[in-house]
């Protein structure tokens, strides 16, 4: 799947705050200063965008429909302004072409202008970046400014929203060209029912250059794995670094007797399973856990993570990778108590916790420290005596766990994703699934008005 080696990533509504602001005004070019974080591993670099600053006109030197000028002492105090914040070490410039009906492209003064800029940033300073976009009525044009060979080159970047709605076409895209047309054909085709529930268009969306990475490929993750195949997904990856026991029969999806008897891992299984569905699918399988530095290229440019573990301290790492590229999460969970051989609770969580919107795991009481110490110690010194202290319960413990419940909350998961795509229902945070008195489904609306509103991690 085609997917550029350069991300500029978007905090859920500012770009589409970004572009109603500057192109408003068809008469004339305007201006937008981001500041933001950059990461690069291996061959990726993404750039997490963390402000936006809009000039006053008293800003700009002049402006026009085919130029603008910014005065000096703006950008060297917004410049001086990115030296003394610690949360951010990159520019980004964003202007406008309002002349320019589509197919936007950055002009030979922008490329003048711009590889002066930053070959003076790059003189001057100490690791501040450098990158610039163009804004037409229909697209957009980016690229990241590096010194190479002693010479100020750019390099193609991709932005990416936390929500496609909010995207925007690269004038260098060609829209749908990657959907295969046999899957969506309407009398034949592998996804036609789905196109006749969700639409042509959002499948399309679906299916071109995203990229999902599930945590976790047990009884919940694996029937999240198969839900997202069914949807249309073309690009999972799937992390779980454990292999398959005679226990885990009766949830995971796509295991069998023989698989357990071969120890064979989790993530190799699913991936044969999923594959037989849709062989056109890639599908990554990748058994570490989520610490292992190994997975961090897979993370930083996928387009959500879905956490489908069973322990504390893996859901404190996949929350803290999240905020750290700017990637949406969904959290899966489930649990199922049990006392004098009678269930006293059944049910499930899914919470959806998109960059910018000011929520995640640690601010709504999802993980505990202590659970996190434990598990990230286990077997050490620290991590027994947590349990012998009767802060945690003993971790070798296996808990509760029928398919019924994982089939629920898995396919509640994959759901709550999809109306991302469609917005046919207006965004819901936290989704509990109870099975108690009677089952039902509602919003914990309590406990998105309860969360630690000035939360370190997520504000």
């Amino acid at each position: 799947m085609r997917s550029t080696a350069n991300r500029i990533r978007f905090p859920q509504g500012l770009f589409p705050e970004l572009r109603n602001r500057l192109l408003q005004d068809s008469s004339q070019e305007a201006f937008a200063l981001l500041f933001g974080q950059r990461h690069t591993i291996g061959d990726k670099t993404l750039i997490k965008v963390v402000a936006a600053h809009y000039p006053t006109v008293d800003d700009y030197e002049s402006q026009g429909l085919a130029h603008l000028s910014l005065k000096r002492e703006y950008i060297y105090a917004k410049t001086a302004e990115v030296q003394q914040r610690g949360d951010v070490d990159t520019l980004i410039d964003v202007h406008t072409h309002p002349f320019c009906p589509k197919g936007v492209a950055f002009s030979g003064v922008d490329d003048r202008d711009e590889k002066n800029f930053h070959s003076w940033l790059d003189d001057t300073l100490d690791n501040i970046h450098y990158a610039s976009i163009v804004l037409s009525q229909s697209d957009y044009a980016a690229r990241l400014w590096e010194r190479k060979n002693g010479k100020s080159t750019a390099h193609s970047a991709q932005i990416k929203t936390q929500t496609v709605v909010e995207n925007w076409p690269s004038a260098k895209e060609t829209e749908h060209a990657r959907t295969p047309k046999e899957m969506t054909e309407l009398q034949t085709g592998f996804l036609a029912r789905s196109a006749l529930a969700l639409g042509l268009d959002t499948l399309r969306q679906v299916m071109d250059n995203q990229t999902i990475t599930i945590i976790g490929v047990g009884g919940l993750g694996s029937v999240i794995a198969e839900n997202l195949i069914h949807s249309g997904f073309q690009s999972i990856h799937l992390i779980d670094p454990d292999c398959v026991e005679i226990t885990n029969l009766n949830r995971i999806v796509g295991a069998y007797y023989s698989d357990a008897e071969q120890n064979r891992l989790k993530v190799e299984v699913v991936t044969q399973h999923l594959q037989r569905i849709n062989p056109k699918a890639q599908i990554g399988a990748h058994p570490v856990g989520i610490e292992d530095e190994s997975v961090l290229p897979i993370l930083m440019h996928s387009d959500w993570l879905i956490i489908a573990t069973d322990n504390h301290f893996s859901r404190y790492k996949a929350q803290e990778l999240a905020l750290r590229f700017g990637i949406p999460l969904i959290s899966t969970g489930v649990n199922i108590s049990v006392e004098d051989e009678q269930i006293t609770d059944m049910s499930g969580e899914v919470i959806i916790a998109r960059s910018g919107d000011g929520l995640c795991l640690h601010c709504l009481g999802r993980i505990n420290p202590t659970q996190i110490a434990a598990e990230q110690h286990k077997g050490q010194f620290i991590g027994n005596e947590l349990v012998r202290r009767g802060y945690v319960s003993g971790q070798d413990v296996k808990e509760p766990a029928v398919k019924t419940l994982n089939a629920i909350v898995g396919a509640m998961a994959v759901d709550v994703l999809l109306n991302q795509y469609t917005q046919r229902q207006a965004h819901v945070p936290v989704w509990v699934y109870e099975n108690n008195g009677w089952p039902c489904f509602y919003p914990d609306n309590g406990s998105v008005l309860a969360r630690q509103k000035n939360c370190f991690h997520c504000n």
